[in-house]
């Protein structure tokens, strides 16, 4: 449910998405998208997507109270508010919100990191009216939903921005600005789907349309985006800041170089270094211990860092970073089941995701040396899909900690039965998606205290292995 500010009559929304009032004005409440949410005289948008069409439940939702519904059909009985395409009704409405309370604004997009940044420069603005990304409704009609959840004392808005095809945000740059944009990093995540990795360049950058005179980019990808494309090397630890000027072009303020070692007192704990390189004044060094769980979180936090101190938070702000903790628990989420520590990171998975949770697994000497790992299929990698899933299983069979690994998925199959070291090792179990593992193998495993990963895409649902390692343990 939205409620838009300075707007409760038809005509005047109708003015607002360039649409035709069919039927008498009256007023309204709040804009509704989802059938089962609506209000006594609410406005039903009617949009459409690949697995649903809003002009079903028209007639539905006007029977349940609604007062009008946006449509782009002008055979639908009742009263209506007709437009040309509802989605574009959506970002109208969107872009209306938006201008009417100019916060200061922050779109995330990249490969990986996009929900954990968001979460923590959310959470450390929360004290100033901050309207963050639900969830995971990152994808083009999250975008718009978010926008619309503002009212008149927001000051922030932190916007996920998430593409799932060439062409998502085409749209999105044309009725919405921004006053910073992070790009966490880029990999071949979804390439099956995007075709290469310059189609899916091209569409995170896309954002870039988007961002207002003055704005601020901050980014972990590239060696230099304002002189060319090339990307910047996993392993090199900068993150840059760089600022539109008058005609959009970007200029590189700076860098944050930074190293991230394990606190020896506390193996969940980091000490973050970083240093400021800018050719205009002396270089400037910023030291962080921050309770950050894993590794990866590290660079999260430093783009997080850059972009709070671009905007002026203290450093009193800032040290909150320590003990954050991402609310949603399948993102690699730890914790206690009998004598073992669960990983639940069921979240999602590509390439970089899961090679980054398996280092972590290795160089955390806070997990037990007994390690039991599910794996299952990487969706959307295309024709990199069987060399990817390869790499990964022969990483896997390196590490003598690991006491066993079960894959799970048709893509892992491939990889396994090609490797006849694997298909011949006494602790390497290939599952078809629903098959549970050999239950007397698992709790022969289970006598050691041991770190238990569950990682895979989301289509595979690996968290089905959550209960069933319950049911066993417990």
């Amino acid at each position: 449910m939205f409620k838009l500010i300075g707007i409760d009559d038809l005509e005047k929304l109708a003015q607002v998405v360039d649409g035709q009032l069919m039927g008498e004005n009256t007023t309204f409440r709040s804009l509704v998208v989802d059938s089962r949410n609506t209000q006594q005289n609410s406005v039903f948008i009617a949009l459409h997507g690949e697995k649903f069409d809003g002009n079903v439940f028209c007639s539905e939702v006007l029977s349940k109270g609604c007062c009008a519904v946006i449509t782009d059909d002008p055979e639908i009985p009742g009263r209506t508010i007709v437009v040309d395409d509802t989605y574009l009704a959506l970002l109208k409405l969107a872009q209306y919100q938006l201008n009417k309370v100019k916060p200061r604004t922050l779109a995330i997009t990249g490969s990986n990191g996009k929900t954990t940044v968001k979460e923590m420069i959310g959470s450390l603005l929360d004290h100033q009216n901050t309207v963050v990304t639900k969830d995971n409704e990152n994808n083009e009609f999250g975008i718009a939903y978010t926008v619309l959840k503002i009212d008149k004392d927001t000051e922030n808005l932190i916007v996920e921005c998430g593409a799932r095809k060439v062409g998502d945000f085409d749209l999105i740059v044309k009725y919405l600005w921004f006053d910073a944009l992070v790009i966490t990093n880029l990999n071949n995540s979804h390439i099956g789907i995007f075709g290469s990795e310059e189609n899916i360049l091209k569409t995170k950058l896309k954002l870039l349309e988007a961002l207002k005179t003055k704005g601020l980019l901050i980014e972990g990808a590239f060696n230099n985006l304002s002189k060319s494309f090339s990307k910047q090397d996993p392993d090199q630890n900068k993150i840059n800041i760089y600022q539109a000027n008058d005609e959009g072009e970007l200029s590189l303020k700076y860098s944050w170089l930074f190293s991230a070692e394990t606190n020896e007192s506390n193996l969940d704990s980091y000490h973050i270094s970083m240093i400021k390189r800018d050719t205009k004044s002396e270089s400037e060094r910023l030291n962080y211990s921050l309770n950050l769980g894993i590794k990866h979180n590290c660079s999260n936090a430093v783009i997080s860092i850059g972009l709070l101190k671009e905007w002026g938070s203290s450093e009193q702000v800032i040290q909150k970073l320590d003990g954050f903790v991402s609310p949603q628990k399948n993102r690699f989420y730890c914790s206690k089941l009998g004598d073992h520590i669960l990983i639940n990171d069921t979240y999602n998975a590509n390439p970089t995701s899961m090679m980054s949770a398996i280092n972590e697994l290795n160089t955390n000497a806070s997990y037990p040396d007994s390690q039991i790992i599910f794996l299952g299929d990487m969706y959307e990698l295309g024709q990199s899909s069987e060399l990817e899933h390869t790499i990964i299983l022969n990483e896997l069979m390196t590490i003598d900690k690991l006491k066993l690994l079960i894959l799970v998925g048709d893509r892992f199959k491939i990889s396994y039965q090609a490797n006849t070291r694997a298909k011949e090792s006494s602790f390497i179990y290939h599952l078809d998606r629903r098959a549970n593992p050999p239950k007397e193998v698992l709790e022969n495993t289970l006598k050691n205290n041991s770190v238990i990963l569950i990682k895979g895409s989301r289509g595979i649902k690996m968290e089905r292995y959550l209960e069933f390692l319950k049911e066993t343990i417990i």
